[in-house]
């Protein structure tokens, strides 16, 4: 079974305050910034869980439909 971990850390209050996201499994991002405006309004280079989930969602359907795809014999070339 794959072992996954992250963590985060918030400063503050709701609005005015600031955190970061880390991807402790894989290194793949660490102390990522993250803001109730990065939530609600522009994103300012900041991320936010939704984006994250958003990101997560298409990384599961791009690999399920892959694996569609191959069990019903269509070739790979044209698809990325």
């Amino acid at each position: 079974m794959a072992d996954r971990a992250a963590s985060a850390i918030w400063h503050g209050n709701l609005f005015d305050g600031s955190g970061t996201v880390s991807a402790l499994s894989s290194g793949l991002f660490t102390d990522a910034g993250v803001t109730w405006a990065s939530r609600t309004e522009a994103p300012g280079g900041k991320t936010s869980p939704e984006e994250l989930l958003a990101a997560a969602h298409a990384a599961c359907f791009c690999m399920a439909f892959s694996n569609e795809l191959s069990t019903r014999g269509i070739p790979r070339r044209g698809w990325t």
